[in-house]
């Protein structure tokens, strides 16, 4: 029997418990007569082979799309065509939602664009895909099948591998340069020399990529594992700064990625961008414009980069003040960034429990507003505010230990 031919049985994998899904088994029933087959691919197989989470489950099916629809409007079924010139229709069983791709094989592409015709031949589907471990497919009895032959072995080590020849594939897909350091980045342990040399010939040929694909791409990147080395990789291959259109600082996005874990807290994509390369509002603003990030993004970097610079020593009362002006979890990133950007040493022991506590920390209400100074002779106008700014300053600085009637009397001494 060749490797094409191998298939294996999972039913007793506990890191297949998803396919017991009663959503899915109501999609298998669906899908699975008539002569038409529905089978799981990529991230959900992947993943479970190699033990990470699974989230969404894709899968790929020798019924057309109109064959898809149809069927699910029998069975009172939502199906929402989200790219039917590529054969892919999202069905909602249950709450839960399933992307269906016909079987299909690349007639012409040009780098950013790919005609497809559709087809019944699960190899072709196979060999089209770009690595060997998003080739890999399962069945409703639980079968996996790898028709390429390496993608189960590639999973489960990790290693990222582009199927065929790395340059034919780059050339079918230019993102596919991006993809191949995002998925070393979530899931490798070692890089594949053809694969990255490929990908470092072909980088010239990110620039006709949209921002918004590039951005996608990157963003999902620096939040993997094993960013660190991937960034690494990028960076000597001469591309990273090119993409980020400035210098990065790898040795202080690596500070970052080790602290945060010594402190067990997760790192976010705006603490991430701000660690490799923003320092100034203007380098958000820039940042933000070139992967066409939203804006809360752009905003929460340039608050950070902003704020950042107003930290020394670190203890529980700064902690607090941080939490009451920017919000608890962004109280915890400055944290971090501060580690990394100042060089600040503190006691990890005691910082990971003051970072526990400030994350359940209740943010207090300031129990003053301008009715209250009214009520109490001020006139209204303009210096309404200005008191109320001056007296949350006093109030925060005493631990918001203040109370209203302290808070008042004071308010009699600046006016």
């Amino acid at each position: 029997m060749s490797l094409q031919e191998q298939s294996c049985l999972v039913e007793d994998d506990p890191a297949f418990r998803w396919r017991h899904d009663l959503a899915l088994k109501k999609l298998f029933s669906l899908m699975n007569r008539e002569g038409e087959e529905v089978r799981v691919v990529g991230g959900a197989v992947r993943n479970s082979l190699i033990g990470a989470k699974v989230s969404d489950i894709d899968c790929a099916t020798t019924a057309l799309p109109q064959k898809v629809m149809e069927w699910a409007a029998e069975a009172g079924i939502k199906a929402v065509p989200t790219g039917l010139d590529h054969g892919t229709v999202t069905l909602v069983i249950d709450g839960r939602s399933f992307e269906l791709t016909t079987l299909r094989r690349d007639v012409e592409t040009d780098g950013r664009h790919a005609e497809v015709a559709f087809g019944r031949d699960w190899d072709m589907d196979a060999h089209r895909r770009d690595f060997t471990m998003n080739a890999i497919y399962m069945d409703a009895d639980g079968r996996l099948y790898d028709p390429v032959g390496q993608g189960i072995e590639d999973a489960k080590a990790r290693h990222v591998r582009f199927i065929g020849d790395a340059s034919g594939r780059i050339g079918e897909d230019y993102l596919r340069v991006l993809r191949f350091f995002r998925f070393f980045a979530q899931y490798g342990r070692e890089m594949e020399p053809d694969g990255y040399r490929a990908c470092i010939a072909a980088q010239g040929q990110l620039c006709s990529l949209s921002a918004e694909r590039v951005g996608a791409e990157m963003s999902k990147l620096v939040q993997g594992p094993f960013a660190v080395a991937a960034l690494d990789a990028m960076h000597r291959g001469g591309m990273l700064s090119a993409i980020l259109a400035s210098v990065p600082h790898l040795s202080r996005f690596a500070r970052l990625q080790r602290l945060a874990a010594q402190l067990y807290q997760k790192a976010d994509l705006n603490l991430l961008l701000t660690a490799l390369c923003v320092d100034v509002r203007e380098d958000a603003i820039r940042l933000a414009g070139i992967l066409r990030l939203p804006n809360r993004n752009r905003d929460a970097m340039m608050r950070m980069a902003r704020t950042v610079r107003t930290i020394g020593s670190i203890d529980s009362k700064l902690l607090e003040q941080l939490a009451y002006e920017h919000g608890n979890e962004t109280a915890c990133d400055l944290v971090l960034l501060a580690l990394v950007r100042r060089q600040i040493n503190p006691d990890l022991t005691e910082l990971s429990m003051q970072l526990r506590d400030i994350s359940l920390w209740t943010v207090p209400v300031f129990p003053l507003n301008g009715r209250h100074l009214i009520d109490r002779g001020m006139k209204p106008g303009p210096q309404i505010g200005e008191q109320l700014n001056k007296l949350e300053k006093a109030w925060v600085a005493s631990g918001f230990a203040l109370s209203r009637q302290q808070l008042l009397s004071m308010a009699k001494t600046l006016r």
